[in-house]
């Protein structure tokens, strides 16, 4: 099938169709860079047949399946996908396979996608009068895009003949809650030693787009088909984070500004299971994770929470009085959630969670997690220009910027920008006052550092305390399409902090989410490794240079194309195939950027001083 909305919206952003006013754009990851980041799991595990009850509620740090239970990689676990989970942790099938890239880099391409397949179960020893039933929560879309009504998601169960039974679909559609599914298992095909089931997707093979949620799998036997009583109490998500303002900064502007900095509480969400209401007690400890430090330990008074239901609980804020081993140290907040065990049955998987507050050399927004990808549609001849606000609470150096670029077909890899360092923003504060501005940077991608590419100023800048804007600005009409950010979208700083412009006016951003870009300040740090850009490549030369007005153009190639752009990214003139010079004569003096592509589509560089 095709997928005519997001064909569309891909073929526009390839051929950068032009728009008069201002668009901010979002669509699906077309990688997952949490997946290609860890190691995919080989099967370790000695196959085993398990017993009933089998429950499985995906509460732990995935990415990948528990092997123990799993037979496969293919579904991604996370805490981030899910809306409104029914409790921490979901299975997430999309269009990206165990490596979180693209099954198909086709634009067109649609078919079978993600599995999960369980290991065996054994039984054997069940007969039909066991009443054994299968049940599970399935979402569409949940935080990412909804499946089409072409897609579906699928269940099989696996026969005593070795067959793989369809037992149950749906088809797609747009965001619903959770809802749970029951299915008997009583058929005797199915009452055998090497039981397995497999939940099976139909969705875009390029993307995460066509996303389906599953949670809380349980098998038992002497059910009924109205049976959907789980008897558990756990954390539905994560809670919230110890600052008010960023979800990570260096711990010396914490401590600068801790009051300020400072959230006045986190708030915890737990769901009960059960039908009847349950006493519980939740707890916190905090502990600085390098050494180990005791920062907070506390007990909120009992609490009950009504059966099947959910309850809102927070932790009042406190102090850190810890101190860093130097002023540039790492220091890292494990902030661990704790509720009493209910019973001895009751399940203790989901009964603890730890959301960890990071401060480092960067400024951040975001949870170091992309569940969608953002760009810019700019207007004709205008450069893409994005803008993020923070606040230094004292002086300090700044030293670069890092980003995570959103994976996108065809690929942004070498597609050149500029990092630029802001006081004031146009229209924001009556002028753009540009600190520094760092050219000639290219697009890569670094799954060894969570996804984020780093860029260091080849002169960093001494900043005082105060507001400060960073970004990256595309030239106008550049290349196939727009650069693909990361779009965080389980916190949402964007509203706030980030600003873009497209046709010469800045606007505050209305994306919710957060972009994944971190200021770096502090001390010098080794940026991602790149290749060294040339700007006089051996086959073409561009010379008068410094020049007063002519440029000429010397190449073996004849097809060169290319253009002309000023230091803010503003097109100044375009290239023609089989044009040799050009004029600077009626432009301001300053530098300015040639960018020349020639018959095999690669691009060169190079930066011209008019006099």
């Amino acid at each position: 099938m095709i997928k005519f909305k997001y064909q569309i919206l891909l073929i526009s952003a390839m051929l950068l169709i032009q728009s008069s006013s201002a668009q901010e754009k979002v669509l699906p990851l077309q990688a997952n860079p949490v997946l290609f980041s860890a190691q995919a799991q080989g099967q370790t595990f000695k196959k085993s047949r398990a017993v009933l009850p089998f429950i499985e509620d995906f509460s732990y740090y995935g990415p990948y399946p528990d092997q123990s239970i799993w037979a496969d990689n293919q579904a991604y676990i996370n805490n981030t996908l899910g809306f409104n989970p029914v409790n921490r942790g979901v299975a997430t099938l999309d269009g990206l396979n165990e490596f979180g890239r693209p099954y198909f880099v086709s634009q067109m391409s649609s078919g079978t996608a993600d599995s999960l397949t369980s290991q065996p179960l054994d039984l054997s020893s069940f007969t039909a009068s066991s009443n054994i039933f299968f049940s599970f929560f399935y979402q569409p879309q949940g935080l990412g895009f909804a499946p089409e009504s072409t897609d579906s998601l699928f269940l099989y169960f696996k026969n005593n003949t070795n067959q793989w039974v369809r037992m149950w679909e749906t088809r797609g559609t747009p965001l619903q809650a959770f809802r749970i599914q029951l299915l008997p298992l009583t058929d005797v095909q199915f009452l055998h030693n090497d039981f397995q089931f497999r939940f099976v997707n139909v969705a875009s093979l390029n993307t995460n787009d066509d996303i389906w949620n599953i949670d809380y799998i349980k098998i038992d036997a002497n059910r009924n088909n109205a049976d959907s009583l789980m008897n558990d109490i756990g954390f539905t998500q994560e809670p919230g984070s110890i600052l008010a303002n960023y979800l990570s900064m260096p711990y010396r502007h914490f401590m600068a500004n801790q009051v300020n900095e400072l959230s006045g509480s986190q708030l915890v969400e737990l769901r009960n299971l059960y039908p009847a209401s349950q006493n519980f007690t939740l707890s916190h400890k905090a502990t600085e994770l390098f050494s180990g430090t005791a920062i907070s330990n506390t007990s909120l008074s009992p609490a009950t929470i009504g059966g099947k239901s959910v309850l809102n609980q927070t932790i009042p804020s406190y102090l850190i009085s810890y101190n860093a081993p130097n002023t540039f140290s790492k220091v890292i907040i494990a902030n661990k959630y704790f509720i009493n065990s209910i019973n001895g049955s009751d399940r203790t998987k989901n009964d603890t969670i730890v959301r960890e507050a990071v401060f480092d050399n960067y400024f951040a927004y975001d949870d170091g997690s992309a569940e969608k990808s953002y760009f810019l549609l700019p207007a004709a001849n205008f450069p893409s220009k994005t803008a993020l606000e923070f606040t230094l609470n004292q002086a300090d150096t700044m030293r670069g910027i890092m980003v995570h670029f959103g994976a996108q077909v065809p690929t942004a890899a070498g597609k050149y920008f500029s990092v630029v360092l802001y006081k004031k923003l146009k229209g924001l504060n009556n002028g753009d006052t540009i600190l520094y501005q760092q050219d000639l940077c290219k697009v890569q991608y670094e799954p060894a550092i969570n996804g984020f590419s780093s860029y260091a100023f080849d002169n960093p800048v001494a900043l005082d305390a105060g507001k400060y804007y960073i970004g990256i600005t595309q030239p106008a009409n550049f290349g196939s399409d727009s650069i693909y950010y990361g779009l965080d979208v389980n916190s949402n700083g964007n509203p706030q902090h980030l600003f873009y412009n497209v046709d010469g006016t800045w606007l505050g951003s209305g994306v919710q989410g957060s972009l994944m870009m971190r200021p770096v300040v502090g001390l010098h740090f080794t940026p991602t490794p790149t290749e060294q850009i040339s700007k006089t490549p051996p086959t073409i030369t561009v010379y008068p240079n410094p020049t007063q007005d002519n440029v000429y153009i010397q190449s073996e190639s004849s097809l060169l194309q290319g253009s002309v752009f000023d230091l803010n990214g503003s097109l100044v003139q375009s290239i023609t195939p089989g044009q040799h010079s050009f004029s600077l004569k009626d432009v301001p003096a300053g530098a300015y950027i040639l960018v020349l592509k020639d018959k095999t589509d690669h691009y060169t560089s190079h930066k011209i001083i008019k006099k």
